[in-house]
């Protein structure tokens, strides 16, 4: 089946994150209001600021000028690409050259949230188990996720030819870095996962276990890591739809946490199975 073309790859990649990023907005100004006019389980007993002053809700906002901030770039680039260079040969050349400074920008900016979403994954697997034995192997491979972003960002800042990409060391560093992390997301959805799956044992609340599961767990975010990782290593232009996409879709799987908090329907699996989320 033939490759889809750089130059449609970006401009679809760009929609998608458009689509994606507005729904980052909707969540984020959501949880806002949520948590300004609701209080829940985890913080009852305390004054409505400290949510907006728990290092969580500071994570998350960072997250959020992350995901803007990448966006942004998206739209400089699409501007530059399809206005000023007119989407020909020059459109290629721009969207291949992986050591323009505003690519560099936006794999530092990737780089950043992958970092802050699998810490926050981290975080909920310390909230579900508190267990410090548990939460040594992911932070060993945040560790292992930071090196090879740093390599990545190394070998995009250096390289000389269009087709960096492809090439031994940046496949190398990308499937360090993939792994890594999907090693880490897969372990702590995993575990929070029985957790919860445990914890919802009566036959009437499967589905509302399952439903638990994929919003607690982050499972978008696991789901998403493989696609990126696919498409990546495969050198195939769909990559761009994965990349373009990964900072929105770890907000999302992140601000829906948030949302069930400040609706208060996480109090419930608090109370009836001792879980509190983040």
């Amino acid at each position: 089946m033939p490759d889809i073309a750089i130059v449609p790859a970006n401009f679809i990649a760009l929609l998608l994150d458009t689509f994606l990023f507005g729904i980052v907005l909707l969540l984020f100004v959501s949880d806002i209001y949520f948590l300004a006019t609701r209080k829940t389980l985890a913080g009852k007993n305390r004054p409505r600021k400290h949510h907006f002053t728990s290092l969580v809700f500071i994570c998350v906002t960072f997250l959020v000028l992350l995901i803007t901030t990448h966006w942004a770039l998206s739209v400089y680039q699409g501007y530059f690409a399809f206005i000023h260079l007119g989407s020909g040969a020059s459109a290629r050349a721009f969207y291949g050259d992986v050591s323009q400074p505003s690519q560099i920008a936006k794999t530092i900016l990737l780089l950043f949230s992958v970092l802050v979403g699998d810490a926050l994954v981290i975080f909920r697997l310390w909230v579900v188990w508190r267990n410090r034995p548990v939460l040594v192997f992911p932070i060993c491979t945040v560790v292992g996720t930071t090196v090879a972003g740093i390599g990545i960002i190394y070998e995009f800042a250096n390289a000389e030819s269009l087709h960096v990409r492809g090439t031994a060391p940046i496949r190398g560093w990308t499937a360090i870095g993939f792994g890594t992390s999907l090693i880490n997301n897969i372990y702590c959805t995993g575990l929070i996962a029985y957790r919860i799956s445990t914890a919802k044992a009566s036959p009437e609340s499967r589905l509302m276990a399952f439903c638990d599961i994929l919003v607690e767990s982050a499972a978008l975010q696991s789901f998403w890591f493989i696609f990126a990782s696919a498409t990546t290593l495969a050198s195939s232009n769909s990559e761009f739809f994965a990349t373009e996409a990964f900072p929105a879709i770890i907000g999302i799987a992140n601000l829906l946490i948030h949302a069930r908090v400040g609706l208060g329907w996480s109090s419930d699996t608090a109370e009836k199975h001792k879980v509190v989320t983040v």
